[in-house]
């Protein structure tokens, strides 16, 4: 016989669920913050796919001490799983209607009938739906569950076509992602005296053949210019081009290491962990950029005519003398003074300052306890 007096004391639960590898980098910060509160009970489901094709996954949970619990991509769309009996909240790192993040949506909608408090979190720089929309993920396409869409930074950054019934459900609380993780200590090889880490995500099909070609070209040649530099170049953790779908001539000199994510030596290192050991980065356009300048190193972004406005004042690549000019920059007290105002400036134009997870937390611990109806 259930025990209706004993389910109705128990403390509320707050549901995170993590479909994206890339996800846990935003969750981790708040499952560290939600464990302390004794008013709340955190769960954590995470997909089997991303337990299987991520080892860091389970590592990161079990050293926060985090219980998890594996569902299925399937289980999650035909609305098995997971259990959501006694669920107060839920919480999504990435979730609208595009094709990778369906089973978050789905889930979300299950949730919504389920009178459950929903929350999904600004997952990138370039966020579609929200700060970023193309001809494959257009604005008028892009759609939200989620009741509460947590942003890094003021609504007045959002693009103006924005649909209203998007911006309205936006909260502004700043961004949650570490600035600098702890993490094991990475051992380059034959590390020089400067290190650049260079960013690809160069499987978006925003990029055309030209782009990429003239990425590799020119970062083949920048690193053969200076020699005193180590130039580590990170894969996207999940897209993996250059090391999994490009199968033409990889960059090549004798201070370039490429860090292939399918590599146990690599695959524990995301970009804040390789940022954090780095004197300079190199990006495509991605959240990578907000990463270094939130941990003050200088980053320029690769643009070779891209509309990059959002990104000022940060230094656009647009061809080799570019990507020179940068590195060289680095080498003299005057050039990283001139960097540190850019990414300060871009940070405080950006991002909302303060503490993102007291916010969040502070947000759901309200809607829960308040005696107003989830919408």
């Amino acid at each position: 016989m259930i025990n209706f007096k004993r389910f109705w004391n128990r403390k509320p639960t707050v549901l995170v669920f993590i479909h994206l590898m890339q996800d846990l980098d935003l969750v981790l910060p708040l499952l560290a913050g939600l464990k302390d509160r004794d008013d709340l009970t955190t769960q954590v489901c995470v997909l089997d796919k991303v337990l299987e094709e991520s080892p860091r996954v389970s590592f990161a949970l079990n050293k926060l001490g985090i219980k998890y619990s594996k569902v299925s991509r399937l289980g999650v769309l035909a609305g098995i799983e997971p259990n959501l009996f006694g669920v107060r909240a839920l919480i999504t790192a990435a979730e609208s209607t595009a094709s990778p993040h369906k089973a978050a949506y789905t889930l979300v909608q299950r949730a919504n009938k389920s009178q459950i408090h929903t929350y999904t979190l600004q997952h990138g720089f370039e966020n579609i739906g929200l700060t970023y929309s193309d001809e494959i993920h257009s604005l008028e396409s892009i759609r939200f569950a989620s009741q509460k869409i947590l942003t890094w930074g003021d609504t007045s950054l959002l693009l103006a076509q924005v649909p209203s019934e998007t911006k309205l459900r936006c909260v502004p609380v700043g961004c949650l992602k570490e600035i600098s993780p702890v993490t094991a200590e990475i051992e380059i090889p034959g590390k020089r005296q400067y290190l650049v880490a260079v960013f690809e995500n160069l499987h978006w099909h925003r990029y055309n053949e030209n782009y990429r070609q003239n990425f590799l070209n020119h970062l083949e040649q920048t690193a053969i210019q200076f020699p005193d530099t180590t130039f580590l170049v990170k894969p996207h953790h999940a897209g993996k081009w250059l090391t999994s779908r490009y199968q033409g001539y990889l960059p090549c000199a004798d201070n370039l290491i490429i860090a292939d994510p399918t590599n146990p030596l690599w695959e524990p290192f995301t970009a804040p962990a390789i940022i954090k050991n780095a004197d300079a980065v190199i990006t495509t356009p991605s959240t990578v950029v907000v990463d270094a300048a939130r941990a003050g190193c200088a980053v320029s972004v690769v643009g070779y005519g891209l509309e990059l406005a959002n990104y000022t004042p940060i230094p656009i690549i647009n061809k080799l003398e570019d990507w020179t000019s940068f590195v060289k920059q680095l080498q003299n007290l005057k050039g990283r003074m001139i960097i540190q105002n850019q990414i300060n400036e871009f940070i405080s134009k950006q991002m909302i300052s303060g503490n993102a997870v007291e916010r969040i937390i502070d947000l759901i611990t309200v809607d829960i306890f308040s005696k107003k109806k989830v919408a």
